[in-house]
């Protein structure tokens, strides 16, 4: 099953200080709902983080461990990865490219987040509404967690 999502957030904060923001892998991490873990791939030819997740979908307790692969860097606008991963058993697995992009505007800054990630396995047997809603309801938590995050620092 193939999902895409996405969602713009206003950011009370200049385009510099968000960028800062998608650069800063541990402090991005503490903003996206489910994250339990991330550490950096020690690879020199790219940059990669294995990123541990856990979030209840439907009646599943869903945990997977996803390697993300920065596949582009447009500074200070765009960010691009990749994310690919399963859980232990095998049972359930993701795969997809991510889209991050900064804009300004007159009252900080745009982020536009756009994801498309293939569900296969066990967690597709729940369908396509249930993911989609779940999805959805992350990645408009992890905007209002970067909107809140600007305005509890002012910016």
């Amino acid at each position: 099953m193939l999902l895409n999502v996405s969602e713009k957030f206003e950011l009370a904060a200049p385009q510099a200080h968000a960028w800062r923001l998608m650069r800063d892998t541990q402090r991005l991490a503490a903003l996206v709902p489910g994250v339990d873990s991330v550490a950096r791939i020690e690879d020199p030819e790219r940059e990669a983080y294995q990123v541990q997740v856990t979030e209840k979908v439907g009646p599943f307790k869903v945990s997977m461990k996803l390697e993300v692969g920065v596949t582009e860097v447009l500074e200070p606008s765009t960010i691009s990865a990749t994310l690919k991963g399963g859980d232990a058993g095998g049972k359930s697995r993701a795969t997809g490219p991510i889209r991050i992009e900064l804009s300004p505007n007159a009252a900080g800054t745009i982020m536009t987040l756009n994801v498309q990630v293939e569900i296969l396995g066990k967690l597709a047997t729940l369908g396509a509404p249930v993911i989609r809603r779940r999805v959805t309801e992350l990645f408009k938590e992890f905007g209002r967690r970067v909107v809140v995050e600007f305005q509890a620092v002012g910016s």
